[in-house]
């Protein structure tokens, strides 16, 4: 559950801190207060998008930071396969700051990690339910996915996606050599001529860097011979060599070895090194020599060959690696093209056994989609009951469609709303107050499959009268034996029936406005509850209603 929420500088919040216990928490408070503002900001570890131009005026950016605990097994385990994990005491830390020159940096247990995480992770911690969610459920595009979902047909799914793949990469190889004679023809002397221009050269990896290395080398062999010389010459063939100079100081320590200690350690050293001197002398020896050969000649045929070189790579590939690869693969294609009568034969008999196996996937898809269906149909349909809506019917209409990554069914969730009318698109059907409660018999049917940590509902009660809105109520808290929820309202009727009531407020000081969030105690409630009855004046008869109303959620 969201165990607690830390506000900085984001509209009329200056700083605020509110804390969580489990259950159902109503936020309640005078319109412009700020309730949808603490919405929003619950918004901001969840990934959504933040206009800078809610930064608190004056700021340089704002923060907000949600601490987590008591998370299920199921989410610990989504989170692992996230690479994260909550800490030693269960404790999952989520924050985001914003900054005035829009950028975000976003964190969970204090390191830094990319926004986009934040959005994976709310997935199942924390789903808000507002204007613009209801809007995203209303999307066709959305309703096979939240069926399958609820149907749990993941796996299914994944049998048949892989399937799928696998007959497409065929059909996509059998398309590919399926073409006239013609076009065939052209395609198998192209690749021949390639093949033989590349192959010609006989090329080997790593060729070009030691040409272009042995060119410089040529370019300046004169130098190179002319210092080898003199470096050979002082090493092993002047009057005063060091060959010659090492062998002598030799001899004299050998012969100090026999009349006094210590020299042994330095006859060794000396000794490895005049070997180190007649390896070097023999390297520079056969440098010298390489001199020989015409350099001149040798250097143009480096020269034509880095040419040759240079010409293929400017038609098959920036590299010499990659004009090899490209040998490689019209070598391929060419053997697939001239035996393209064969392989003809063999990918007809593999398509027509995935054919067979991915109508068998799919009509496994389709089956389990349909009693899902039905079983969405019966829990939503339930739900709607509760609140009100018993003339509301509800379908998941399943229809058939071309073979696709997701199956080959078209999902789109219809109501009827009156009885002898049609069943027509959800969007196009239902009113604003039907529709918040429509989507909250989705939402809340959707809820208990998702095992989502905690719920928010944003005004759900918009446009609902007294007595539904008390059916609201009852559901949201029902739905908080399995999942935190918190609501803002302006129902009393909904907000009597929380366990925790929260009041958002805003104060002036000293010219500042900001806003102020504190949980109510018992009195307190009875006071916020009546004056969401009353208007401003509290009554003694709407302080009385507002008591039935709080005792009478013991009930629930």
């Amino acid at each position: 559950m969201l165990e607690s929420i830390h506000i900085e500088n984001i509209a009329l919040i200056k700083k605020l801190d509110v804390s969580f216990s489990g259950g159902f928490s109503a936020f309640t408070g005078e319109t412009g207060a700020g309730k949808s503002i603490i919405v929003d900001s619950i918004g901001v570890i969840c990934g959504e998008r933040f206009s800078k131009e809610l930064i608190r005026s004056g700021e340089a950016s704002a923060t907000v930071e949600g601490v987590f605990s008591g998370l299920s097994e199921e989410s610990v385990r989504r989170l692992g396969e996230l690479g994260l994990e909550p800490d030693e005491d269960g404790f999952l830390v989520v924050s985001r700051t914003i900054s005035a020159d829009g950028k975000s940096q976003s964190r969970i247990n204090y390191r830094h990690v990319p926004t986009s995480l934040l959005r994976e992770i709310s997935a199942f911690l924390i789903n808000i339910h507002g204007q613009h969610d209801n809007q995203n459920l209303l999307k066709k595009e959305k309703h096979l996915d939240i069926l399958d979902s609820f149907a749990e047909c993941e796996p299914l799914l994944a049998k048949y996606s892989e399937i799928y793949d696998a007959y497409r990469a065929k059909k996509k190889e059998y398309d590919g050599i399926l073409t006239d004679d013609a076009e065939k023809a052209r395609t198998i002397e192209m690749l021949k001529f390639q093949i033989e221009e590349i192959s010609s050269l006989n090329l080997k990896a790593g060729e070009e860097e030691a040409l272009t290395a042995e060119k410089k080398k040529l370019s300046n062999i004169e130098k190179i011979s002319e210092n080898a010389l003199l470096a050979y010459g002082a090493l092993f063939e002047n009057n005063l060599s060091a060959t010659e100079n090492i062998d002598k100081a030799l001899s004299c320590l050998n012969a100090l070895s026999k009349i006094t200690d210590g020299c042994d350690e330095y006859i060794d050293r000396l000794e490895k090194a005049r070997s180190e001197v007649y390896d070097v002398a023999e390297y520079i020896r056969d440098m010298a020599s390489d001199a020989d050969e015409d350099p001149s000649a040798k250097l143009d045929r480096i020269e034509q060959r880095l040419f040759d070189i240079y010409k293929l790579k400017r038609k098959y590939g920036p590299t010499l690696e990659d004009v090899l690869s490209y040998l490689e693969k019209a070598k391929e294609r060419l053997s697939s093209l001239e035996f393209s009568d064969i392989r003809l034969k063999e990918l007809e008999k593999e398509l027509k056994v995935l054919d067979s196996e991915l109508e068998k996937a799919a009509a496994e898809l389709t089956d389990a989609r349909t009693k899902g269906a039905e079983r969405l149909r019966a829990e939503i349909e339930k739900e709607l009951r509760f609140l009100e809506m018993s003339k509301v019917k509800f379908l998941a209409d399943i229809k058939e469609k071309e073979y696709a990554p997701d199956g080959r069914d078209d999902v789109e969730f219809m109501v009827k709303t009156n009885e002898g009318m049609p069943f027509s698109p959800l969007a196009k059907t239902a009113s604003g107050g039907e529709l918040s409660r429509i989507m909250l018999a989705i939402k809340s049917v959707i809820a208990k499959k998702d095992g989502v940590e905690t719920l928010i509902f944003d005004e759900v009660d918009t446009g609902i009268s007294g007595k539904t809105s008390r059916s609201i109520g009852i559901k949201l808290l029902t739905t908080s034996r399995y999942s935190q929820v918190m609501c803002v309202t302006h129902s009393a009727q909904i907000a009597s029936l929380a366990d925790d009531h929260f009041l958002v407020s805003k104060k002036t000081d000293g010219g500042e406005t900001v806003t102020l969030v504190r949980k109510l105690g018992d009195e307190e409630r009875v006071d916020e509850t009546a004056r969401i009855i009353s208007g401003i004046n509290i009554t003694e008869a709407s302080r009385k209603t507002a008591k039935e109303l709080i005792e009478d959620a013991k009930n629930y």
